[in-house]
């Protein structure tokens, strides 16, 4: 019986990505880390999006300051009640008027 042998042919294609330096540095310290390197890791990504359809983890925003008083307990706690009141009709929106 002789074996036979099946040669794959895939195209190949370049990704370019402009990032800031400390994000890269950061990222390729982590893949180092787990014993990958960025291509490999932009690859598995890419292939995840394609498998699932979407993007693999969930978007989260950079976690704000700490000391931005609009993102303090009592100010959000605020924000909600009047986004409330505006949708149950109790409080309506106001023009602003220049003095």
């Amino acid at each position: 019986m002789k074996a036979q042998y099946y040669i794959c042919t895939m195209s190949v294609a370049t990704l370019q990505v402009r990032l800031d330096g400390k994000l890269k540095s950061d990222a390729e310290a982590f893949f180092t880390s787990a014993g990958l390197d960025a291509t490999t890791a932009v690859r598995m990504f890419l292939r995840q999006v394609v498998i699932r359809q979407k993007i693999p983890f969930d978007i989260v925003a950079d976690p704000p300051a700490e000391d931005d008083p609009f993102y303090s307990p009592a100010n959000q706690k605020r924000l909600r009640e009047s986004i409330r009141q505006f949708e149950t009709g109790e409080r309506r929106e106001s023009q602003l008027i220049e003095a």
